[in-house]
């Protein structure tokens, strides 16, 4: 025969307290956990708020050094300097290794971040590096006046003008354009220096001056715009002070422009004659548009042409009213 076991009945109700009761527990003990981690970080920052704020440390010399000192490990340690305090190329004591051996560019004073820019950099020099994110090289040829005799030297600023003839006027001749204003001037030929010393020169296989080419610093934008007008025209360099930032003053100039402050109306006087014969010198007097009767010009034959004539011998005078003869200067008459 079977053995039966009764039956355990439990009530829901007593479950479900017994749950909430363990839930609520496990609620208080996270919630104590957060707070005292809270209040943790919370002391924590106020200690570093106490000290100045956020530290890093940072490689200091533990003496002074001087200038051309190699960095050695026994000459520097590690000390927190609050971050608000430290250059962005401060030297992290994490980074020592990259500047270990390294001679100073400078002397440095006890308890000092050290820097990037205090040690010696091996870095090779080329061109690329020398251009900052965003910029670009470019280069064109030049002769001796756009390199002012040679005189031009990387670092200068140039402004760069277009000498070229329209192509939607054709007749005008050539004209100049402000093409581009204060250009840096990156290298001359090969040199990214100010000078090349005759030593350095030879050790390149050149010569110490004499190029024919310069490089520019542009935007790309810029570079497209002297790359195109090296194909339609001659670029024109011209030298400016680097602290000078006004604007050329003008767009355009044709060479029309040039002659045209010589062509305006005049009148010519031309005295002759001399010696002491005591008769007056015939005066050539080039009068245009001036219409005086008996001198006109036929119909259809345009102005008359410019008249010979001495003032009181010409009939062509006589009964003018006194504006035509006040029109005409008084010329000294006779010998000189």
């Amino acid at each position: 025969m079977a053995l039966r076991l009764p039956r355990l009945r439990i009530n829901r109700l007593w479950l479900l307290i017994g749950a909430a009761v363990i839930l609520g527990v496990l609620a208080a003990f996270l919630s104590v956990s957060y707070l005292k981690g809270r209040e943790q970080r919370l002391a924590a920052d106020l200690a570093q708020k106490a000290k100045g704020g956020p530290t890093m440390a940072v490689v200091v010399p533990t003496r002074e050094l001087p200038k051309g000192t190699p960095i050695e490990q026994k000459l520097v340690a590690a000390r927190e300097v609050p971050l608000d305090l430290l250059y962005d190329d401060s030297i992290p004591a994490e980074a020592f290794d990259k500047v270990a051996g390294k001679r100073l560019l400078k002397a440095l004073l006890p308890g000092r971040p050290l820097r990037y820019s205090d040690v010696q950099d091996d870095r090779a020099k080329d061109l690329a590096t020398a251009l900052a994110p965003g910029l670009r090289a470019l280069t064109f040829d030049i002769d001796e006046t756009n390199s002012f005799a040679q005189m031009l030297k990387p670092g200068n600023y140039v402004d760069l003008y277009l000498i070229a003839q329209d192509p939607a006027a054709p007749s005008a001749g050539q004209e100049i354009r402000a093409l581009l204003p204060k250009v840096k001037v990156l290298a001359t030929g090969q040199n990214l220096s100010g000078a090349v010393t005759q030593e350095a020169a030879a050790n390149q296989g050149r010569p110490a001056s004499g190029y024919t080419n310069i490089t520019v610093e542009v935007m790309p934008a810029q570079a497209a715009r002297i790359a195109l007008a090296q194909q339609v025209g001659r670029i024109r360099a011209v030298l400016r002070n680097p602290e000078d930032d006004q604007e050329p003053g003008f767009g355009r100039l044709a060479a029309a422009a040039l002659f045209r402050d010589g062509n305006q109306p005049s009148v010519e006087y031309f005295i002759g004659g001399k010696g002491g014969s005591g008769t007056a010198a015939p005066i050539s007097i080039n009068m245009p548009n001036l219409n005086i009767p008996g001198l006109s010009a036929p119909a259809g034959q345009g102005n008359a042409p410019a008249a010979s004539y001495s003032p009181g011998q010409s009939a062509a005078f006589a009964g003018q009213p006194a504006a035509i003869g006040a029109s005409i200067p008084s010329v000294p008459t006779g010998a000189r």
